[in-house]
């Protein structure tokens, strides 16, 4: 049932009742002063609900921008707590000393040397950096 809005002539007093859309049109007592009020047009109030709408839309993009913020805070939480990882220079589990020497290693067996040279590059230029 919609609210209706009506005016009190004698106290000039405002007020809402909810009705049924078949009694909309009927005299309503006064709240205030007990006298007759008439029912004033007014601009409707209404809800659009649906997914399509723009007020739950933007209700959902930062109910989502929130959740995102708490599992970030999460993971970085764990990163934090998590023990550092390294990679130690191996080729299939043969641990060496430096990854160009993976590197070299790698070769002489055949395999693929590709990302043992960036480690190597990398672990030059961590060398040639002074501390």
């Amino acid at each position: 049932m919609p609210f209706y809005e009506f005016r009190c002539p004698a106290c000039d007093t405002t007020f809402d009742i909810r009705l049924a859309m078949s009694d909309r049109d009927n005299p309503q007592p006064c709240k205030e002063c007990g006298a007759t009020a008439s029912r004033q047009i007014t601009a409707p109030m209404f809800n659009l609900p649906g997914d399509d709408w723009p007020g739950k839309a933007i209700r959902v993009a930062k109910q989502m921008e929130k959740k995102n913020q708490r599992l970030d805070a999460k993971q970085n939480e764990r990163k934090r707590d998590a023990p550092m990882v390294t990679l130690a220079p191996n080729v299939g589990g043969e641990r060496v000393e430096s990854w160009s020497e993976a590197s070299k290693l790698a070769a002489s067996k055949g395999k693929d040397t590709s990302g043992y040279d960036a480690l190597a590059r990398k672990e030059t230029s961590l060398k040639s950096k002074p501390s």
